[in-house]
């Protein structure tokens, strides 16, 4: 198994051009988890998530702290085809998440663990995601014509052949009154690179690393998107994927 994911890596790496490893999907569709608040949402700008909700005339800048709700799994299908092994995979890189995410809002913000005044309720949930089919994604690499394929295939559905994804949602609400200041739905799918910088992209080879990809830059995004919409002057702009030489 170990000598042919390492043809599998070196056949790859002939083929492979330079990308970003993770990308915006072209569309989303909200599940249950949002309930009433889906009908809200409209599509989202440049840069933003694809379909988002802001309460118009918030003063997001009084906000002081964070009452930020463990991450859920919500349920969807796609979890059903998940092995008990998977899906404690999953669990934990969910977990983990939650984890970097508390731990880069309490940079900004006092965390909580009930409602306050002044104080934001964050919920969020991934609601979808596919694994990678790691053999099938890097021997397309070293097949002839296969970029051609995986060109068109990504020109068609907007998603590269054999990567996984992901879908999240949140609600941002007034801690106390439960009013709904913010809502929003995203995707993100893997992109067909095996190369970070002039290192090897280890998750490339891994049936989590596109999801886990997608979920660090939206720990990112999360912090980003409040400090703007709380006027910072130090927002940091999260990065869209890897940089990868453009050979």
């Amino acid at each position: 198994m170990k000598r042919l994911s390492a043809l599998l890596l070196a056949a790859a790496a002939v083929f492979l051009g330079g990308c970003a490893t993770g990308r915006q999907a072209r569309s989303v569709q909200p599940s249950g988890f949002l309930g009433d608040n889906k009908s809200l949402l409209k599509p989202g700008k440049e840069g933003e998530e694809l379909l988002v909700y802001r309460k118009p005339d918030v003063d997001w800048s009084s906000y002081k702290k964070i009452l930020l709700e463990p991450v859920t799994i919500w349920g969807d299908t796609t979890w059903k085809k998940l092995s008990n092994d998977q899906y404690k995979d999953l669990q934990k890189l969910v977990d983990s998440f939650g984890t970097t995410l508390y731990q880069k809002l309490s940079k900004d913000y006092v965390m909580v663990d009930k409602p306050e005044a002044d104080t934001l309720r964050i919920q969020v949930a991934l609601t979808n995601g596919e694994t990678a089919d790691v053999p099938l994604k890097v021997a397309t690499k070293a097949v002839p014509y296969g970029g051609a394929a995986g060109f068109l295939w990504t020109f068609i559905t907007g998603k590269p052949p054999f990567v996984g994804e992901a879908s999240i949602e949140f609600m941002v609400k007034n801690s106390q009154s439960g009013d709904l200041l913010a809502a929003g739905a995203d995707r993100r799918v893997g992109a067909d690179t095996i190369l970070a910088g002039e290192s090897v992209n280890k998750d490339y080879l891994s049936s989590w690393g596109d999801l886990k990809y997608a979920l660090d830059f939206w720990s990112d995004d999360v912090v980003y998107r409040l400090c703007v919409l709380r006027a910072g002057t130090d927002c940091v702009v999260p990065k869209k994927g890897l940089a990868v030489p453009t050979s």
